[in-house]
């Protein structure tokens, strides 16, 4: 038994499972692919993919059976079989396992199909491991290469996931890696919106997603999926910003990062600043994590989304740019743009709707904390009210926006007052998200409560009604029945 066989035995009793389930039902079953890479690494693993020699439909269906697992025939017309397998008495996560067919190939002509080298490793059934194109080689001198000068091409998906790999695991490109990549990136079109979503996606979820995007703008991967941010280059910004919108939205994107990953206690604090805010925010953590970890659809959580938001809320600056004869800069709506920007792209990739409203909603409010911000004026209870019943689950996130895109203007030497009065004006937003009463609260008296009293007709009128009732309760101005009937009185 091999090193790597032996390793699987002993720590990872669930997998070892799998494998010895499946060369029971198919002898010849190769492990392959990113699994290989990461037991390597001893990485934690999720995902198996398993090459066989017979169909891996039918194989697929008994080593589901055998499991007691779910089965999906994932791919039918190329015979590749999905279980999914998470048993009721054991902890941890589902793995997920994919078995295909090599049905008119060999296993080096899989291998040589395939994206990277170091994802091209495979155990073979009975522990050896097969290397052909020197994928250990590359994992320990920690470079990234395609498995062919054709591989990208074949496959333009793979540029976006060379981008998420060589910052996951911190490898280097290959020489002629940026060449290849430049020449396949155009063709990301002919991929699914779906898969290059999916890819998007992942790379937006590591721990410094700002470098996977400036990734993509040098390798001109932008240039297909992000033209918006593509075309903020160059556009200036009036003080107290100190970088043009797209150095902006980068360093704004990598402090949305840097919160949501202290909020959800994957990170430390780095620097002086860092270690202020969350000192400041500490009271705030626990609803933050809560809240962030939520997720929308498809187990993609709010901190995502929120991510991309940081990417997209600026997105209208290049059309709303106005400079007047003093070089005095306004964008004047340029939230507006952005709201209608960020929702197309959520349209072309097929996002679900209720994470693009998510995201319009974030954009379209960035602008409101900022303001009074701006003005140095903390938020009445009535804008508290109508912030937070326009913008909905969105409000906090924009509130994290808010600091990140503070701190995105000025770089790593902030003003510390400067910081301390951004951080009460954060605080003064989000002191509602920590209350037990709703900061919207349900109105004292109904629609047809309201018809009643006042002998009314049914309409838009009622609704301007309430809202107005909602926002005098919100107020404090009106606490009782009573209240909410004299109140009502007058505004008819």
């Amino acid at each position: 038994m091999t090193t790597l066989l032996a390793s699987i035995a002993q720590r990872h009793p669930r997998i070892h499972t799998i494998h010895q389930s499946l060369l029971a039902l198919a002898p010849d079953a190769v492990l392959i692919g990113g699994a290989v890479r990461d037991l390597l690494l001893a990485r934690p693993v999720h995902d198996l993919d398993y090459v066989v020699t017979g169909d891996a439909l039918v194989i697929g269906r008994r080593l589901a059976d055998a499991l007691g697992a779910a089965y999906y025939p994932l791919d039918e017309s190329r015979h590749i079989a999905r279980i999914v397998w998470k048993p009721e008495d054991e902890g941890g996560e589902k793995l997920v396992v994919d078995i295909s067919s090599l049905i008119g190939m060999t296993l080096l002509e899989d291998i040589q199909r395939r994206d990277f080298t170091v994802n091209a490793i495979a155990l073979l059934p009975y522990g050896d491991l097969y290397d052909p194109l020197g994928g250990m080689a590359d994992l320990e001198s920690r470079v990234l290469r395609p498995c062919s000068p054709d591989s990208l091409l074949n496959d333009p998906v793979r540029t976006l996931r060379a981008v998420r790999f060589l910052l996951d695991f911190e490898l280097k490109p290959a020489p002629g890696l940026d060449h290849l990549v430049w020449h396949a990136a155009p063709y990301l079109n002919r991929v699914s919106p779906e898969r290059q979503r999916d890819e998007f996606v992942k790379a937006l979820a590591l721990n410094r997603p700002h470098l996977a995007v400036d990734r993509m703008n040098d390798w001109r991967i932008a240039d297909v999926m992000l033209p918006e941010l593509v075309a903020l280059q160059g556009v200036a910004q009036p003080p107290p910003h100190r970088f043009d919108v797209y150095q902006h939205t980068i360093l704004t994107l990598q402090w949305s990062a840097r919160l949501d990953l202290w909020a959800r206690g994957q990170c430390d604090a780095r620097s002086g600043p860092e270690v202020h805010i969350h000192e400041r925010l500490a009271p705030y953590r626990g609803a933050l994590r809560a809240y962030l970890e939520t997720p929308l659809s498809a187990e993609r959580p709010r901190w995502l989304w929120l991510r991309f938001g940081a990417i997209a809320h600026d997105w209208g600056k290049a059309a709303a740019f106005q400079e007047d004869e003093e070089g005095g800069i306004t964008f004047y709506r340029h939230e507006h743009e952005s709201e209608r920007l960020a929702g197309e792209w959520m349209a072309r990739y097929h996002c679900a709707r209720h994470e693009t409203a998510f995201v319009q909603r974030i954009c379209v409010g960035h602008m409101r904390p900022m303001s009074l911000f701006i003005a140095r004026t903390h938020p009445s209870r009535r804008a508290l009210f109508r912030f937070y019943r326009d913008l909905g689950d969105a409000a906090p996130a924009v509130i994290l926006l808010f600091l990140a895109d503070f701190l995105g203007a000025r770089g790593e030497d902030v003003d510390a007052g400067e910081l301390d009065e951004a951080l009460d004006h954060a605080a003064a937003w989000l002191e509602p998200f920590l209350m037990e009463d709703d900061p919207v609260p349900a109105p004292l008296l109904s629609g047809s409560e309201i018809i009643d009293l006042f002998g009314l007709k049914p309409g838009p009128e009622i609704g301007r009604l309430i809202e107005a009732l909602q926002e005098a309760q919100a107020a404090g101005e009106v606490r009782t029945r009573d209240d909410a009937v004299a109140f009502l009185r007058a505004q008819i």
